[in-house]
């Protein structure tokens, strides 16, 4: 593809595009990381690592160099993770001796400020006041945690905090489900909030912050890990029946109860480990159609199969479909590349 015909015609590239499956999979796991944001680095190592099995074996079939521009792409990653990590420690060494904890909140500024810091169950904001280097007032606002917790735990520990007018280490919290992380998000809630009021407290670069953000995030909680198994067989099975409505002649294919029943009448039955017919409609519903085309020289076209079969699929008519469809996208590969050496 080149940019002249990227301009000419975006809607006729975009759709060729959206016919690739890897293209797909990105699209899906934007659409994902969109909507959960602590699930990047999830959704990044398995996108990677599925483009790499289906770039992988179209290297090995078709030498096509997209594995290699994979390498290269995750070889960007570990740099940029080197850096951010080197530039993350940095920062964090020089933010112990401007730590707003005990005697440290000399160093803080007059002024409200806000934190966040993540609970058991999700983030907790709150709004914490200095006045003459001492903390005077913590107010909640945004809490999602057990409301046991915060009475029993948080309610103590911010006592003393504004009795003492300063942060310190908290005790070990009682034995509530969730209160060692609930009760460590407000610690660094409160402790987020202080360093807004430190004069040159030492920040992350852009570089890092952005990058870290965009590839990692947060840490996954169990909603998101939850939604992500749920919206993973969503995906899987949307996925599977859009790539055989794409192809034209390949959409009975979604039909296939995987019974058998046309093996069983199929004077092949197997070849190369793959059932005849019912493997081969099953690569197809896949989109390996490089794979049926190899394999579709041992059909007979004998027709057993669609008699046998209970909704009355014919293995011949979506192999050779299948046939076609291969046929189509290495005609459009030649013609993409003469385009582009032209």
């Amino acid at each position: 593809m080149t940019l002249s015909r990227l301009f000419r015609d975006p809607v006729g590239v975009l759709s060729e595009a959206l016919m690739t499956r890897g293209v797909r999979l990105i699209l899906y796991a934007i659409l994902t990381a969109a909507l959960f944001p602590s699930s990047r680095f999830i959704l990044l190592i398995s996108l990677m690592m599925v483009l790499a099995f289906l770039w992988t074996s179209n290297y090995r079939r078709s030498g096509s160099p997209k594995v290699f521009y994979l390498a290269g792409f995750l070889g960007i990653l570990v740099v940029g993770y080197v850096f951010a990590s080197l530039d993350v420690r940095r920062a964090d060494e020089l933010r112990l001796s401007k730590s707003p904890w005990g005697s440290g909140i000399l160093l803080v500024q007059n002024g409200v400020y806000t934190g966040e810091g993540q609970g058991y169950r999700g983030p907790i904001v709150v709004q914490v006041e200095v006045r003459n280097h001492r903390i005077v007032g913590i107010k909640t606002l945004e809490y999602p945690d057990l409301i046991s917790v915060q009475d029993n735990q948080l309610a103590a520990f911010k006592r003393d905090i504004l009795l003492k007018g300063k942060l310190e280490r908290p005790i070990q919290p009682q034995m509530f489900r969730g209160a060692t992380q609930t009760l460590t998000g407000y610690v660094n809630a409160i402790d987020t909030a202080l360093s807004r009021g430190i004069p040159e407290f030492p920040q992350y670069s852009m570089f890092s912050t952005v990058f870290l953000n965009a590839f990692l995030g947060k840490t996954p909680d169990r909603v998101t890990l939850n939604a992500l198994a749920i919206l993973f067989a969503a995906f899987m099975v949307f996925e599977y029946a859009l790539q055989s409505m794409l192809v034209p002649g390949t959409g009975r294919s979604i039909n296939c109860y995987n019974c058998a029943s046309c093996v069983g009448a199929c004077p092949i039955k197997e070849v190369e480990g793959v059932q005849m017919p019912m493997g081969l409609i099953l690569l197809t519903r896949l989109g390996d159609y490089d794979r049926v085309m190899e394999l579709s020289k041992y059909c007979v076209g004998c027709g057993r199969c669609a008699a046998k079969c209970p909704i009355g699929n014919s293995g011949p008519l979506v192999i050779s479909a299948a046939f076609q469809a291969a046929r189509k996208q290495k005609r459009e590969k030649l013609l993409t590349e003469k385009g582009d050496a032209a």
